[in-house]
């Protein structure tokens, strides 16, 4: 049974020879098999599901195409006329150009015969109701504006109840480029009969944005290709439901094989019932329309109520709520199933509740799997800091260490003046003791000589025990993730002890090479040393030397000063190693902490969470700097320039955080504090931005707030549940309603069913809502059948009339409806239809 669920998806034929085409006819009909042809033509028909045809003959129609019209509707298959002519243009292939002349199907037989009476064709110089030899009609062409011209004589009635259509060859092709600026741009749609699916995508695509309507049809002049080729049409099977595809040619006509459709049917409500009535709702859009208190609202919250959603206690549901049933598409009826219900000005309270907000927000990141990423950015943070920390304890040892190195109490300078006063004496003393000129000057000489040579003969001795003592230190593997896969460690691990043995084999060689080299130098200095050691002028001198007490004193003196000259150097060789590793560590922790900038970096190019022009940022924010140094002293100007560098240039003044000599602290606190303190501290926080067409939540106006949280729950949602909005252009201005929302909710609805209530007509029309739900409540002036307190009628934008009844929701349809109900709804509809005028095109 065919369920009234508005406009739907069923299977047209636009383009579908009759039994009695004149031309190309190979259904073999005669008299003798007229009964049989019609079965098998009606099979043909229902066995494919095709729903409504265009019944379709060259020039003219016969008795016969009336009579099958009659017949094919008796057995539930629509009827429309499709007059397929070919018109006098040509192109440069000199080929004519099939046109087709789509009649309403609601026009008795004598309204288009009149037609057929009144046009003439060209070169045969007749009547179309006159043309019926295959010569005649080979032959016969019609002038597109005398075509228009005769469809618009007011004496024919035919105004607005035809459509033309164009036969399309495919895109760009020599037969239409040559034929599109000049007539395609005044037809009404396109019509294709292609066998290649990508010609049709290409195709449709094209003609769409060229605001016109592409209609796939069979050409069938046989039994064997009909159902073969045809086009989903979503509309009523009425020429009001046809004309919708000239408004929405890219929605309303689909050119699949497979019916479009939302493909699981447990998320799609089929229908609710309630006291007996049942409402069919469509997969896609259903919008609830009434007068105030007619139950629109009230049917909204029983389902969701019904669906275990909590309900504003001032909120009305149907009395007899165990009454109300709600089947899903799967005929299952089901109450734990899940919907996404938006009540009454809830997105304007979301907008202003910001805890609510960040609550929205966060679900959104969790769906997204985002808070992975915070969560591993959060770890990496931790993990940071440890690290920082474990340098800052490195770094405090240091300076202890540095701090409580002895400084020896004499001076370099002082000592070096005294040793040489010394040696003056000595020498005076051995110049004295027969001592030519040039024996002290050689004597002097050698030891000086012999001076060096002990030095560097210790100096290689040290360096050679240095060398013994040395260990290598091998190369480890260390996965500090613990992510790698066994096989790929095992070989990392293997390579490693590898490259380990190949290294501690070349630098043993290299030690023991340097070690042959200090021996070497070790050999000669000994040998210098006993050489001079030999010598008569040094034998003498060391004789006089040790004969004088007072060279032996002198001799005492200096070595006791050459001995405070080598603590002297050995501190300050201390001292500087302590000062550079100090530094280095310095350098360490600096670089260590600014690896927060790349963590930051990292976790804010990853963060992607935007659909169309709405997005979620995570963006980063210095912290307010002031309060997180409480134990700097705040008097004088010092603290406040230091906060104001940091503020100002955050990374640059990181490098200086050692060097703070200007601040003074509290409480006992030190420059030791400020450094533990500042380097164990991230001093920034992220937030999110919402950002839509390039603006900032925070600063948009009221209505664009709510809209974006309407945007916010169902966008970014990869939920295909059922949605329920209750009255959302209450949150909104009109402009947004019909810029923003409109256009959201007819995107939205090809990936979700949507239950709506409004009383915006912009809603309703500018949406192209599939299924329309009129309620009213029963009383003297708005009766109800049978007196039912709630009662509704539902049906599609097409559906029009007007009759006498005593219900107030029989009486008319549903567009009659509209215009009655919601304030500027004529004027919605005449604004969908502005972009399609046909008035205008066929001028």
């Amino acid at each position: 049974m065919d369920r009234n669920r508005g406009s739907q998806f069923r299977k047209w034929d636009m383009h579908l020879h009759s039994l009695y085409t004149y031309l190309n006819n190979s259904y073999k009909v005669n008299e003798a098999n007229k009964e049989e042809s019609f079965d098998k033509f009606l099979a043909e028909l229902k066995e494919n599901n095709i729903e409504v045809i265009g019944l379709t003959n060259y020039y003219n129609f016969t008795d016969n195409d009336f009579c099958l019209r009659k017949e094919l509707e008796k057995n539930g298959i629509i009827v429309f006329f499709n007059l397929e002519l070919r018109l006098e243009n040509g192109n440069s292939k000199d080929e004519t150009c099939d046109i087709h002349v789509i009649f309403d199907n609601s026009l008795q037989d004598k309204d288009i015969k009149d037609f057929l009476a009144s046009m003439k064709a060209k070169v045969v110089n007749k009547k179309l109701n006159s043309i019926s030899t295959e010569e005649d009609l080979k032959k016969a062409v019609v002038s597109f504006d005398d075509l228009v011209h005769c469809l618009n004589d007011t004496s024919l009635n035919l105004q607005d109840h035809y459509l033309i259509g164009i036969l399309g060859r495919g895109k760009g092709s020599s037969r239409l480029s040559a034929v599109f600026e000049d007539i395609a741009d005044r037809c009404d749609f396109f019509i294709h009969s292609s066998d290649k699916q990508e010609n049709l995508d290409n195709d449709k695509e094209y003609l769409n944005h060229q605001g016109k309507p592409l209609l796939q049809s069979s050409d069938a002049h046989s039994f064997e290709k009909i159902g073969k080729k045809f086009s989903w049409v979503k509309a009523d099977k009425t020429f009001e439901g046809l004309k919708q595809i000239l408004f929405e040619p890219t929605d309303r006509v689909c050119l699949t094989q497979e019916k479009p459709q939302l493909e699981k049917d447990e998320l799609v409500i089929d229908k609710i019932g309630y006291m007996n009535r049942e409402i069919y709702l469509s997969e896609n859009l259903n919008s609830i329309i009434g007068g105030r208190s007619t139950g629109k609202s009230t049917l909204l919250n029983s389902i969701a109520q019904k669906l275990n959603k909590e309900i504003d206690e001032r909120s009305f549901v149907f009395n007899e709520m165990r009454e109300f049933k709600i089947f899903w598409r799967d005929q299952i009826e089901n109450y734990e199933r899940q919907i996404e219900y938006i009540p009454q000005e809830y997105m304007f309270k979301l907008a202003n509740d910001e805890k609510s907000l960040n609550s929205l927000v966060n679900k959104i990141i969790k769906m997204k799997k985002l808070d992975e990423k915070i969560e591993e950015y959060k770890v990496k943070c931790k993990r940071l800091q440890t690290d920082i920390q474990a340098l800052l304890d490195i770094y405090f040892d240091k300076i202890e260490k540095l701090t409580e190195l002895q400084k020896p109490e004499a001076e370099e300078s002082a000592t070096k003046k005294r040793l040489d006063e010394y040696k003056d004496q000595r020498q005076e003393i051995l110049t004295k003791n027969n001592f030519t000129d040039g024996e002290k000057g050689k004597f002097q000489k050698q030891i000086k000589e012999k001076e060096k040579f002990d030095n560097k003969l210790k100096i290689n001795k040290e360096q050679k025990e240095i060398l013994n003592k040395l260990e290598f230190q091998e190369f480890k593997f260390i996965d500090n993730n613990n992510k790698l896969d066994k096989e790929t460690e095992k070989e990392l691990v293997l390579f490693s002890e590898h490259v380990n043995q190949e290294i501690k084999q070349k630098f043993s060689i290299k030690v023991s090479a340097i070690v042959s080299e200090l021996d070497k130098e070790i050999t000669t200095c000994c040998n210098n040393i006993k050489t001079i050691e030999a010598s008569d002028v040094y034998k003498k001198g060391l004789d006089i030397s040790k004969t004088n007490t007072e060279v032996t004193k002198l001799d005492e003196l200096i070595k006791n000063e050459n001995s405070v000259l080598e603590k002297i150097k050995a501190y300050e060789k201390q001292k500087w190693g302590f000062e550079k590793e100090v530094e280095d560590k310095q350098d360490e922790i600096i670089k260590k902490y600014k690896t927060y900038r790349c963590i930051r970096e990292d976790l804010e190019k990853e963060f992607n969470i935007s659909e169309n022009d709405l997005e979620i940022r995570l963006e980063f924010k210095q912290k307010d700097l002031y309060p997180e140094f409480p134990y700097i002293n705040g008097q004088g100007n010092a603290k406040g320039k230091f906060i104001e560098r940091l503020q100002s240039n955050f990374d640059i003044e990181i490098e200086k955080i050692f060097d703070q000599q200007d601040l003074r602290f509290n409480n006992n606190k030190t420059e030791k504090d400020l450094i533990e303190n500042f380097f164990t501290t991230h001093f920034y926080d992220y937030n999110f931005k919402i950002i839509y067409q390039n603006d900032e939540f925070k600063q948009m106006s009221p209505g664009k707030k709510a809209f974006v949280i309407l945007k916010l729950i169902l966008e970014f949602s990869e939920s295909r549940i059922p949605v329920l909005i209750d009255q959302p252009e209450d949150s909104l201005d009109n402009r947004a309603i019909y810029n923003e929302l409109t256009r959201y909710i007819k995107e939205t609805k090809r990936n979700r069913q949507i239950i709506i209530v409004t009383h915006n007509p912009n809603v309703v029309v500018g949406s192209d809502c599939e299924n329309i739900i009129v309620a009213n409540q029963h009383s003297d002036n708005s009766k109800n059948k049978n007196n039912v307190k709630f009662d509704y009628v539902n049906g599609s934008l097409e559906n029009s009339f007007i009759k006498d009844s005593p219900f107030i929701l029989e009486k008319q349809g549903i567009r009659e409806h509209i215009f009655e109900i919601l304030e500027g709804g004529k004027e919605a509809f005449e604004k969908r239809e502005q972009k399609y005028n046909v008035k205008t095109i066929r001028s």
